[in-house]
């Protein structure tokens, strides 16, 4: 009896072994057939590459500009999703926004994604203690294809979110801002007063401007055309910028700086080409030939002076500007006549023109002081950073919104529906824009997509081997703000200057003696400094 019971009992143990093996083997295939081509779940990682998507969602508040209304836009919620985070959208007007801010910080209430205008931003909250310290090893480290295309386009953009020597920032560069600005013109009024083509030389240019004024270029009877007009109610740095450009200088921004003929650093406003810039634009003030509302004119009303036929040339505007709102504006009003970009002005003497250009230097992103303590939150900005820098889905829905809904895509190139081709609705209404894509338009490998073929040839046409010229001192100089009244004083006599309320002989030469004790002097002398320390 013993013997069939050892049978049964050898038996029952080889089936229940069979059994253990046939369904480990089916376990290992169904696992293989449901993870194939991926690695192990330890080894895995989540499609944004950060932390699994059962964990908390991080919250991360944010700060730039042009943002949605609402908090559930569709480029919000794509962000939320892929990079398993809860955003909260720190919302401020542009006209308000230091007043704004200043607000916000004072109540403790400062933002993870900390977007900043200038290095002079960066200098003055990293000294106030509200920005975290951003080694450039360590945004190397996480940002690694970004970091690359900086040290490609300029090394020194690192230098220029530096704060006694240790870094609040990732710098942004803008390809653009390479490119020259440059007036446009009313074509159909060139050739009705004789010229085939735009002004190439100052003499040129002035002449240009009489016949606009005297010689009835719209053919109406009525003498109620000027020659140009200005930007003096709100942006008064780029008032007339094709006049001073030709004289080599931009006179009204107070942060620019250039080399004098003896390799000093000096501040254009203050030099003998100023003088003579001013005492033309002075003599066509007073002849006439420039609008005499140029004193309450902004942007709006110059376009809108420019596409009504009040005046006949649209100075400045970059390419884009030209090709995306000047010109179209234009034609809208005028569909018979013709639009025409010019170069920059040869100077009095022969100089060869050149174009005053911003350069690569741009804006730059901060975090708050508080991530600097948390990082976990920290490396997630760092990671959704990288990517919409880089990476090509990310940087689309960010900066563009959804293909086939916002936007199209030709040859490579994205066109925005006609509704959104303006960043600042289509920012309110989906989120896409430079809200939170904080790298459109700057961004090298994503540059294919910014512009459709049509723009990159129109860019080319109208910008390609055209000399600029830009700021000879691109860091920060902290003694600008030191002294705050000097762009107040420079920016009072300039309309006086063209206006006739102070001459240009001794006048001149007392409110450059007045700028310098006034705090000019000191600025200069930093600045060489500055300028000095960057090569």
């Amino acid at each position: 009896m013993s013997k069939p019971k050892t049978l049964v009992a050898k038996l029952a143990l080889v089936l229940a072994i069979l059994m253990l093996a046939a369904a480990c083997a089916n376990a290992e295939k169904n696992t293989n057939e449901t993870n194939e081509g991926n690695p192990p779940a330890d080894e895995s990682s989540n499609p944004s590459g950060g932390s699994s998507q059962d964990e908390e969602p991080i919250q991360i508040s944010w700060l730039s500009w042009n943002g949605p209304e609402g908090d559930d836009s569709p480029v919000q919620q794509y962000l939320e999703e892929r990079f398993n985070v809860k955003i909260k959208n720190v919302r401020l007007e542009r006209a308000q926004w230091q007043q704004q801010l200043n607000i916000k910080l004072a109540a403790k209430e400062i933002p993870d994604v900390f977007w900043l205008w200038s290095s002079e931003e960066i200098d003055m909250y990293a000294k106030q203690g509200v920005l975290a310290e951003l080694p450039v090893d360590l945004i190397k480290e996480k940002m690694p294809r970004y970091s690359e295309d900086v040290d490609q386009g300029d090394p020194n953009l690192w230098k220029y979110a530096l704060v006694e020597g240790e870094s609040y920032a990732i710098p942004l560069y803008w390809p653009d801002g390479q490119t020259p600005f440059l007036p446009g013109y009313n074509e159909s009024w060139l050739k009705a007063i004789g010229y085939d083509h735009p002004p190439t030389t100052l003499e040129e240019f002035e002449d240009v401007l009489y016949k606009f004024r005297n010689d009835d270029p719209d053919g109406n009877g009525v003498k109620d055309t000027y020659g140009m007009t200005a930007r003096a109610k709100d942006a008064l740095p780029q008032a007339f910028n094709v006049v001073f450009n030709a004289f080599g200088i931009v006179p009204p921004y107070d942060n620019m700086f250039f080399y004098d003929q003896e390799d000093n650093i000096t501040f254009s406003m203050i030099t003998e080409e100023a003088r003579q810039a001013f005492k033309l634009l002075h003599k066509w003030y007073e002849d006439g030939v420039i609008d005499p509302e140029f004193i309450t004119t902004d942007y709006t009303k110059m376009r809108q002076d420019f596409a009504n036929g009040r005046v006949g040339v649209i100075d400045p505007g970059l390419w884009y500007h030209h090709q995306n709102v000047f010109e179209p504006e234009f034609k809208a009003v005028n569909p018979e006549q013709d639009y025409v970009v010019g170069q920059p002005l040869n100077g009095p003497n022969g100089e060869p023109g050149k174009g005053l250009s911003y350069g690569l230097k741009n804006n730059y992103i901060g975090m708050g002081i508080q991530v600097e303590g948390d990082t976990k939150k920290r490396d997630k900005i760092f990671e959704i950073l990288e990517a919409l820098a880089t990476d090509e889905e990310t940087y689309l829905m960010a900066s563009y919104g959804r293909e086939g809904i916002d936007y199209t895509m030709e040859d490579g190139g994205v066109v925005p529906i006609p509704e959104y081709v303006d960043s600042q609705v289509r920012g309110a209404e989906i989120g896409a824009g430079p809200y939170y894509g904080l790298f459109m338009t700057k961004s090298f490998p994503m540059l294919k997509h910014d512009l459709p073929k049509v723009k990159s040839d129109y860019k080319s046409n109208v910008t390609e081997g055209v000399p600029t010229f830009s700021n000879a001192v691109m860091g920060n100089v902290p003694e600008l703000a030191a002294y705050p009244d000097l762009k107040k004083l420079s920016d009072s006599y300039f309309m006086k200057f063209i206006l006739g309320e102070v001459d240009l002989d001794k006048g001149f030469d007392d409110f450059v003696e007045l700028w310098k004790k006034s705090g000019g002097q000191e600025v200069l002398e930093a600045a060489g400094e500055v300028a000095q320390s960057l090569n």
